[in-house]
């Protein structure tokens, strides 16, 4: 963690355990904690690549859902 230009860090085990804290909720060491297999591997919940994928994966089935409603042939009317 960086702190601003003139700021000194201090030297006590309060700041050391902030670090750490701050550290582990940001998913500083997600991917070295959690060893996934299979499709795990690529969505999870983890890791910024995983929810990277989940989100992509949602965008391209709600685009999918879209042209294929808006595609659709339209069906036709027999006038009788």
């Amino acid at each position: 963690m960086t702190l601003p230009k003139g700021v000194s860090k201090p030297q006590n085990a309060v700041w050391v355990e902030f670090e750490r804290t701050i550290e582990s909720m940001a998913g500083h060491d997600a991917a070295t904690q959690h060893q996934f297999t299979g499709i795990r591997k690529y969505f999870n919940a983890y890791t910024i690549t995983g929810r990277r994928n989940c989100v992509l994966a949602t965008y391209a089935g709600i685009a999918a859902i879209f042209l294929f409603f808006k595609l659709k042939p339209k069906k036709q009317v027999t006038a009788s």
